[in-house]
C-alpha cells in the first residue's frame, strides 16, 4: 500500500511539474511569454514573421526571440509566464451611425471588419484584450469608412463595389499603422448595412412619389405626342392610298372605256346596215305614245318609211 501511495503521489507530482514545465499554443493561437514580467519570446503565425520583426525592430526589443512554429513548449516554472491570444479571424461590428454623403444626404450606416492578431507582443502592450481591439477599431478602422463614404454623392454610394474599392485604397496604410501601433491586421472591411434615417423616410417617400408623378406626366405627355403623330400619318397614308386607288380606278375606267370604245367603233365598221337598223329600233321606241310635227324633209322620215 506504501508503494502503491508513494508511486501515486509520483505521477501527480510528475503531472504537476509538467503542466508546470510545459504550455502548448495551438495552431489558432499565438502567444507571448514573459521572464519576470518582461516578454522574451513570441509565438507566432510564420507569414507575420516580417511584420512582428520590424516591430521588434522599431520598439528596441531585439532580444526578444520569434517563434513561428506551434505545439508543446518548454518554460521555466514561476519565471516564465505564458499568455495567449485567439489567432483566428475576429469581426468587428460597428454601431449604427448616421452619415452625409458628397451631397449632402443623410444615410445610416453600419460596417464591419476582419481582422487578427499579427503581433501578440504589441497587441498585449497597447491593446490587451478583444473589447480593447474594438475599442482600436472604433477609433481607426471606423473614420477610414466614414471618410470614404464622404467622398461618394448618394447614388454613387449604392453602386456596386465603388465604396468598396474606396476603402481597400487606403487599406494598405490602414494595416501599416494598425500593425506597427496594435499588432492588428484587417483583411476584409466593408458596409453591412446602409438605410434611410427614419426621420427621413417620410420625406423621401414624399419625394420619390412626386418624382414618379413627375415622371409619369412626362410618359402620358410623351405618349400622347406619340399617338398624335402616328394619328396624323395614318391619316396622310390613308389619304394617299385613297387618292391613289381613285387614281388608279379613273385610269383603269379611262382605259375601259377607250377599249370599249374602241370595240364599239371597229364593230360600227363592220355593218353600218345594222347600226342604222338599232338606231331606227331605238327612235322607234322613244316615239311609242309620243307625237311630233317634223317637216317634211327631215332625214328621220327617210328612216321611218324604210320600215
Amino acid at each position: 500500500m506504501k508503494k502503491s501511495i508513494i508511486a501515486i503521489i509520483t505521477v501527480v507530482v510528475l503531472v504537476i511539474l509538467f503542466n508546470l514545465c510545459t504550455y502548448v499554443v495551438y495552431e489558432d493561437e499565438v502567444a507571448i511569454v514573459r521572464h519576470f514580467g518582461r516578454i522574451s519570446t513570441v509565438i507566432i503565425n510564420l507569414e507575420d514573421r516580417d511584420k512582428v520583426n520590424k516591430n521588434l525592430l522599431d520598439s528596441n526589443m531585439k532580444d526578444v526571440a520569434i517563434l513561428d512554429s506551434k505545439g508543446l513548449k518548454l518554460k521555466i516554472p514561476f519565471v516564465q509566464s505564458v499568455t495567449k491570444f485567439d489567432g483566428k479571424y475576429l469581426t468587428y461590428s460597428s454601431v449604427e451611425e448616421t452619415i452625409n454623403t458628397k451631397d449632402r444626404r443623410e444615410l445610416d450606416i453600419q460596417m464591419y471588419a476582419q481582422y487578427r492578431i499579427v503581433d501578440p507582443a504589441k497587441f498585449a502592450m497597447v491593446v490587451g484584450s478583444s473589447s480593447e481591439a474594438n475599442i482600436t477599431m472604433d477609433n481607426r478602422v471606423y473614420p477610414v469608412i466614414i471618410q470614404s463614404a464622404n467622398s461618394l454623392e448618394f447614388n454613387e454610394f449604392f453602386q456596386p463595389g465603388l465604396l468598396e474599392e474606396k476603402i481597400v485604397e487606403k487599406l494598405d496604410e490602414l494595416n501599416n499603422q494598425l500593425v506597427s501601433e496594435f499588432g492588428l491586421f484587417v483583411t476584409d472591411v466593408g458596409i453591412n448595412r446602409k438605410k434611410f434615417p427614419q426621420i427621413n423616410v417620410a420625406s423621401i417617400e414624399s419625394k420619390m412619389s412626386k418624382q414618379i408623378e413627375k415622371e409619369s406626366e412626362k410618359l402620358k405627355a410623351e405618349g400622347d405626342s406619340e399617338y398624335q403623330k402616328a394619328l396624323a400619318l395614318t391619316d396622310r397614308q390613308k389619304k394617299e392610298i385613297i387618292a391613289k386607288a381613285v387614281e388608279e380606278s379613273a385610269k383603269i375606267k379611262a382605259a375601259a372605256d377607250a377599249e370599249s370604245l374602241k370595240i364599239y367603233q371597229e364593230s360600227l365598221k363592220k355593218d353600218l346596215d345594222f347600226y342604222r337598223f338599232i338606231q331606227r329600233m331605238d327612235i322607234y321606241k322613244n316615239l311609242k305614245d309620243t307625237t311630233i310635227f317634223m317637216d317634211s324633209n327631215n332625214d328621220i322620215l327617210d328612216l321611218l318609211n324604210a320600215y
